[in-house]
């Protein structure tokens, strides 16, 4: 068997694949392969001419503590049916991880569909994964600005649902600037999350004071269906000035069956990880143990020595370390997923005196959000 980067003549396999493993929509499917999906950002196990299992990197930019990387989604990791268990999924997400660490993406990030799996490897809870269900009935203009602004103050209400992708793009780019985590959406983003909008029948609602005033925002609803009881999905809702989400507080959440309620974000190298990183302007130093159950070479010690808000990091031998830290906490560190006290108090740091007063300034807590499947 051997590890390679895909190439145009595997797409009509990685697409019969993809059909074995998943239930997607074959316009989608024609879409992703035809358009959006580039053959070397794929890796594959195969046995001669036959593929085996494959995996998805796709290229994405993401905001990590306000700041913009480079980085991949891993998207449909899929074995074929008559080569399960036999570790192949394992091996070609290690291969996976080495391949972007040594391509400078330090963080990658999936929508797992068995989360155990995946954290047992060194993932960890990244972002939220926020997806609402709405009163049975709310699939018009003004039920959804019942649903939505019956229990606040707002002066918005829902109006055309004609929207247009950069009236969209303009209102996503605006609403994600206070939130952390968040893609920035690409032209090509926004056609496959529209597109797939359209293949399940959703609708775009835009919110503004009247029909005729500029847009502050926008609902995309999913039509009722039998996993949801009969009751439509709110699917993605942006709007300007961020304290007009209050309404989300008075929905249910909704996990879709087989997937998790957050991404989850992998740590592909330490040193670059930790370097990128912004800090505030403050001096210190620390020895920091890392565990990674999967890379053997991000396990061992590390010197960091931040001087003034800038992070230089060192591999070490023989200091005593005073932080002990698995791959997957170091994740939720450095995204700000956890505060360091939580992942103290779930032991995924142990810490050698009373080093909280350092590492709260430098990893400090946010909420990340990401809405996105493809």
């Amino acid at each position: 068997m051997k590890i390679r980067p895909l190439n145009q003549a595997d797409l009509i396999q990685a697409r019969q694949l993809w059909e074995a493993c998943f239930h997607d929509h074959p316009a989608f499917l024609d879409w992703y392969f035809q358009t959006r999906f580039q053959p070397e950002d794929g890796l594959g196990i195969f046995q001669g001419q036959r593929l085996l299992c494959d995996l998805h990197l796709a290229p994405r930019q993401i905001k990590i503590r306000n700041k913009i990387y480079p980085s991949a989604y891993l998207i449909a990791l899929a074995t074929d049916p008559a080569f399960r268990r036999l570790g192949l999924a394992k091996n070609l997400l290690t291969y996976a991880l080495r391949h972007l660490a040594a391509h400078r993406r330090f963080f990658t990030f999936l929508l797992p569909f068995h989360t155990m799996f995946y954290t047992r490897l060194g993932w960890g809870i990244y972002a939220d994964h926020r997806l609402y269900l709405l009163p049975k009935g709310t699939f018009s203009a003004h039920s959804l600005s019942k649903a939505l602004h019956g229990h606040d103050q707002s002066d918005l209400d829902f109006y055309k649902n004609d929207a247009d992708q950069k009236l969209l793009e303009g209102i996503y780019h605006r609403a994600m600037e206070s939130r952390d985590g968040a893609l920035v959406r690409t032209e090509q983003d926004w056609t496959g999350l529209l597109l797939d909008l359209h293949l399940e029948h959703g609708r775009t609602w835009l919110a503004a004071t009247n029909p005729k005033a500029d847009p502050q925002g926008y609902a995309m609803v999913l039509p009722p269906s039998p996993a949801t009881h009969g009751r439509p999905l709110l699917r993605e809702l942006a709007y300007l000035k961020p304290h007009q989400t209050m309404g989300l507080a008075q929905l249910a959440p909704y996990i879709p069956p087989g997937t998790c309620a957050q991404f989850l974000g992998r740590i592909t190298n330490v040193r670059s990880a930790l370097e990128a990183l912004p800090y505030p302007l403050l001096t210190a130093e620390l020895v920091m143990e890392i565990i990674d159950p999967l890379l053997p070479e991000n396990s061992g010690l590390y010197l960091l020595n931040l001087t003034k808000g800038r992070m230089h990091v060192s591999r070490t031998m023989g200091l005593k370390p005073a932080v002990h830290c698995t791959i997957s906490a170091l994740a939720a560190l450095a995204t700000g997923s956890c505060s360091p006290q939580e992942l103290v108090n779930t032991g995924e740091i142990a810490l050698d005196g009373d080093l909280l007063p350092i590492l709260d300034p430098l990893f400090p807590p946010t909420t990340n959000f990401i809405n996105e499947y493809f």
